[in-house]
């Protein structure tokens, strides 16, 4: 084999070794893109018997203990988010409190590693820091401020489009 002909063959190895390495696609566009989109609903749950908004009926977590205690559900206010890794959204809550969420990552399953917390704005007494894994689509839930004569059911679901 010539000089020119070994160096030919040695760069189109050298290319065919870079082309076949894995990419960081995935995280690169997570970084760029839209981001993943969520969707945050506030809920106000009461023990006192009243109507249950006909949009919740679909969640059926929310019919189960312990939020089968209540027997009125009234949606306060949804909120369309996007998403990126480690860049945390805050979300104001009716009780002038604020919820935060952020995507730690995107699973290899496709699911959803999310840091969730609530706190008191200009006051350091976030409330336990609580990591989830969620599938895309299935809501979890953090309940317990108290609001208005009830309380706050705070639904988070991800990866959906709604």
């Amino acid at each position: 084999m010539n000089h020119l002909t070994r160096r030919m063959h040695l760069a189109l190895v050298a290319a065919l070794v870079v082309a076949s390495a894995p990419l960081p696609w995935p995280t690169l566009a997570l970084a760029q893109g839209p981001g993943i989109p969520a969707r945050v609903t506030v809920v106000l749950a009461k023990e006192e018997a009243g109507a249950v908004d006909p949009s919740l009926r679909s969640m059926s977590a929310l019919s189960r203990p312990p939020f089968s205690a209540y027997r009125s559900m009234a949606v306060l206010s949804r909120q369309q988010l996007n998403l990126h890794t480690s860049q945390p959204v805050n979300v104001d809550l009716p009780n002038g409190r604020r919820l935060q969420v952020e995507l730690q990552r995107v699973m290899p399953d496709g699911r959803f590693r999310v840091r969730v917390s609530i706190n008191r704005p200009g006051h350091q007494d976030y409330l336990p820091l609580l990591t989830v894994v969620a599938a895309p689509g299935d809501p979890f839930f953090v309940a317990g401020q108290g609001y208005s004569g009830g309380t706050l059911i705070i639904g988070v679901e991800l990866g959906a489009a709604h």
